[in-house]
């Protein structure tokens, strides 16, 4: 009655005023008073075999000689022995790094070691030595305390992701995991690493996400990738950078069922502005199991790595959930809100930027969110960085 109220009062002011003025009343009352009938639509479950356009490509072998094999095979020995220095005779030095480089990429559970390193070769006039030291900073007893917390913590999350029921809800768990246990370290992210002192090494590493709590691009997607291996789900980590802004990055590829998917677990820790322009925690799934080409948007993969082309469709967080839209449509967007607004947020995903503008523009612009049943006062919006998501909370 409120609004009426004043719409009267417009309409009565409008009429004893001397300004000449056309004024349609019929039009002016629908205009007003008019409520749009929503023919609401559920939409159908997305078919992800229409969409395929690449074949399976199995996960990328990594090729080493066997001599490399031999000589990786020695340095997995020498880390699961704590070694902090390792000796070779006769060995090729650039083997040696060849090696150590596809150990650290294979192995993120050896977190008191990162790519750096130094090496001495010593020529005798019978044969050839290499002293061999990994970067780290802690002794053998530190490591050794450190890595049996890392043990257990890596267990305990192996231990509830295999009460999920499906392949899926294994692989959701082990992200909300991370991403609901973990800050992102900005003072490492900030450090310039030194090999020889770095109060942030851990913040870098898989120990650094699962016990500290605190962690780089870095060490989320090494956690991800320990635990994925401890689950023996085939995973790796990709290296490279953003589009926007250039800066280093990290995250991973992934195996699940005949299809590989790539997952930016750091990127689904997300932040934003909230109403009071503070900064706010949210979790999102907007880099959740997606396709090669959607990643591209937004990530570039540094030449030269072994990272095998990722096409999967059926288990990305959107299309199993039946919240993607490859075109916008008002009826069909409408019911899934609908639906949703009873558990305070819903998070939606469109084909393309452009479809993605399409929803913004109808739900937000012109305030047609406001005629879906259930909303009511304010919305809160966030447009993901790949420009393909809109999350609304109610």
């Amino acid at each position: 009655m409120k609004k009426t109220k004043i719409f009267l009062i417009l309409i009565c002011s409008l009429l004893m005023s001397s300004c000449s003025f056309d004024l349609d009343l019929d039009k002016l009352f629908d205009e007003m008073f008019f409520e749009e009938e929503i023919s609401y639509k559920e939409p159908s479950k997305i078919e992800v075999s229409d969409y395929y356009t690449t074949p399976y490509d199995s996960p990328v072998e990594r090729e080493l000689s066997e001599s490399e094999v031999e000589l990786y095979n020695m340095i997995c020995y020498y880390l699961e022995n704590y070694d902090l220095s390792f000796h070779f005779e006769n060995a090729d030095e650039n083997e040696v790094i060849k090696a150590y480089r596809a150990v650290i990429e294979d192995h993120p559970e050896y977190f008191w070691v990162n790519g750096g390193y130094k090496y001495v070769i010593t020529t005798f006039s019978t044969h050839t030595e290499i002293e061999f030291t990994p970067a780290s900073q802690d002794n053998v007893n530190d490591i050794i305390a450190k890595n049996a917390k890392f043990k257990v913590k890596v267990q305990s999350i192996v231990e509830e992701a295999n009460k999920q029921e499906t392949l899926y809800d294994k692989v959701l768990y082990v992200h909300d995991y991370i991403v609901d246990n973990t800050s992102y370290d900005h003072d490492a992210a900030e450090n310039q690493p030194d090999d020889e002192v770095d109060e942030y090494f851990d913040s870098r590493s898989a120990y650094g996400c699962l016990v500290n709590g605190r962690a780089v691009c870095s060490g989320y997607a090494d956690a991800f990738q320990c635990i994925m291996q401890a689950l023996e789900i085939p995973c790796g980590g990709i290296s490279g950078n953003a589009v926007d802004g250039g800066e280093s990055h990290a995250w991973n590829y992934v195996k699940l069922g005949d299809y590989n998917y790539q997952i930016d677990v750091t990127w689904d820790d997300s932040s934003y502005t909230d109403d009071e322009g503070g900064n706010a925690e949210r979790k999102s799934y907007d880099y959740f199991l997606v396709t090669t080409e959607e990643m591209e948007l937004t990530h570039i993969i540094s030449e030269d790595q072994l990272v095998p082309e990722c096409s999967g469709l059926e288990y990305n967080y959107y299309i199993y959930n039946n919240l993607y839209f490859p075109e916008y449509d008002f009826d069909y967007v409408a019911y899934t809100i609908r639906e949703n607004v009873p558990y305070g947020s819903v998070s939606l995903k469109f084909g393309t930027p452009d479809e993605c503008q399409k929803a913004y523009d109808d739900l937000l612009e012109n305030d047609r969110i406001f005629r879906i049943d259930g909303v009511s006062g304010s919305v809160s919006y966030v447009k993901g960085n790949n420009g393909l998501t809109l999350t609304f909370t109610f």
